[in-house]
């Protein structure tokens, strides 16, 4: 792979820095509160909401991260395609419309409705502070491997840079300049997936079902990373990475629950006005986001049907493709749309993170309230301090797949917050202990889980599976029940409603 200076890349590469700060200055004029700082001020329309969905969801995981999975390992990389969309089914049906009847700015806001209690707001700012930290690490890494081929900058210097324009776009105006990024660079991905899917089919000169037949019945398959060969019908089934049935299952599981547990993707809720623009944002964010899901199939097969693999390094996978397709040119724009794409999810997530800690932790848990201007401040400076260990950790994790990293962040979200926030909205019987402990158990059991697994102790590893979810999912929502079981139910405020039921 040429990772020297491309004269092209690099213009296109500022062109789109400067735009998306140029946005961000101009969305600053608007944010006088921590609500506009958190969520907009709750005036996003419903279909920019949707757009902004994808936008925010679409990671570097999905677009280097997947592709490059499916170029090496077949059908295995697909189900992270397959499970990253099925997890809105459960968004949409489930979460949307009971989350922003009761929901503010936070992860411990939905929470809060029914127990005015800190001890679940730090336990709720903690959870989503670590899924938060899991999911920061493969952006960053997904953007030190996109800027060394696309201007020639070290992977250190790619993520520095990443994470300070990321530091400019937040701490200038929040939500505001961020739902914006991500409505724009939602629909750049998706005309960048669609226009690399149309060029590997004219390449192959086949149609969608002949390319995905020919590759099917290949007598043989390079795998890039052993440089040995598969046939076809091994490829694409099962098996080619999650040698263990319960790698497969556990990663489903995650994936599946994962999605509505995510705190960057809880607090796009708290941006629209009513709860049914909630549920109509899903609509429209599920629709983009099968569409570009499909598009990944034919992204990673291209990949290796006509080798444009780097062996060392699969997220490069999608716009190493676009060079062999349409050159330069090409591969500046995708390079730089997938650079985009990384700005948007990290601003989500900084976002999410610096309100755990500033307005759940600081103002709700510590009480150290303030007027808007002061909240304001408090907020823009933990953004900055989130982004700075964001920078840090992405250096630390140079070379891991993306896309496998973000299923880790799923297992953890769905292990903590998913058993706690069902079982706030919808059971009853549930209590405070009953949820602080299903949140510590779920928290604690998946992050312990990783670090004595495979992908952190390799062939020395104490747990056999890769994916921790489908052990911490279930104790999670078993402790919860079991804890509130045995202890008694603490009632809601006055005047407070189920959500569910409004």
């Amino acid at each position: 792979m040429d990772y020297s200076f491309k004269p092209l890349a690099f213009t296109i590469f500022v062109l789109i820095t400067l735009s998306t700060l140029a946005l961000s200055f101009y969305a600053a004029r608007r944010v006088r509160t921590a609500s506009h700082f958190y969520t907009a001020g709750g005036g996003v329309k419903w279909f920019v909401n949707g757009i902004a969905f994808a936008g925010d969801y679409l990671s570097a995981a999905s677009f280097l991260g997947i592709a490059g999975m499916i170029a090496f390992s077949g059908f295995d990389g697909f189900m992270y395609s397959i499970g990253f969309l099925a997890g809105w089914i459960v968004a949409l049906l489930i979460i949307a419309e009971p989350l922003r009847k009761i929901g503010k700015f936070t992860f411990g806001d939905a929470l809060a409705w029914r127990f005015a209690s800190k001890k679940i707001r730090l336990c709720a700012a903690l959870s989503a502070l670590v899924v938060s930290i899991f999911y920061l690490i493969p952006q960053m890494v997904g953007a030190g491997s996109i800027i060394q081929p696309l201007i020639g900058l070290p992977y250190e210097a790619g993520v520095i840079i990443v994470g300070a324009v990321v530091i400019l776009i937040v701490a200038t105006a929040g939500m505001v300049s961020t739902t914006y990024v991500q409505f724009i660079k939602g629909f750049l991905l998706l005309i960048a997936a669609g226009a690399l899917t149309v060029g590997v089919l004219a390449v192959a000169g086949m149609g969608p079902l002949e390319f995905i037949s020919t590759v099917l019945n290949s007598p043989a398959i390079t795998v890039p990373a052993s440089n040995g060969t598969v046939t076809g019908d091994v490829f694409m089934t099962p098996g080619m990475k999650f040698k263990n049935p319960l790698d497969f299952a556990s990663l489903a599981l995650g994936l599946i629950l994962g999605t509505a547990a995510l705190p960057h993707i809880l607090i796009r809720y708290f941006t629209v006005p009513t709860p049914a623009d909630a549920r109509k944002s899903t609509v429209v964010a599920i629709i983009a986001i099968g569409v570009f899901y499909v598009l990944t199939l034919f992204l990673g097969l291209g990949a290796n049907y006509f080798m444009t693999v780097d062996p060392k390094n699969s997220n490069l996978s999608a716009p190493l493709l676009a060079e062999f397709i349409g050159g330069e040119w090409f591969f500046a724009i995708i390079a730089s749309i997938a650079f985009a794409t990384i700005l948007g999810t990290v601003s989500g997530l900084i976002i999410a993170a610096a309100g755990a800690i500033a307005h759940d932790i600081y103002t709700e848990v510590m009480g150290r309230r303030s007027d808007d201007k002061k909240a304001l401040r408090i907020s823009k400076l933990t953004a900055v301090t989130v982004g700075v260990i964001a920078i840090i950790l992405g250096i630390i994790s140079k070379g891991q797949n993306v896309a496998f990293l973000v299923g880790l962040a799923f297992a953890i979200a769905a292990s903590a917050n998913i058993p706690a926030l069902i079982c706030t909205l919808f059971w009853k019987r549930s209590t405070e202990r009953g949820i602080i402990a299903g949140i510590l158990t779920g928290l604690l059991l998946s992050v312990s889980l990783i670090l004595i697994s495979p992908t952190v102790m390799g062939k020395a590893a104490l747990f056999p599976l890769e994916n921790p979810g489908i052990i911490s999912i279930p104790l999670g929502f078993l402790v919860t029940i079991l804890v509130s079981l045995t202890g008694k139910e603490k009632k809601r405020p006055t005047g407070i409603e189920n959500p569910a039921s409004m």
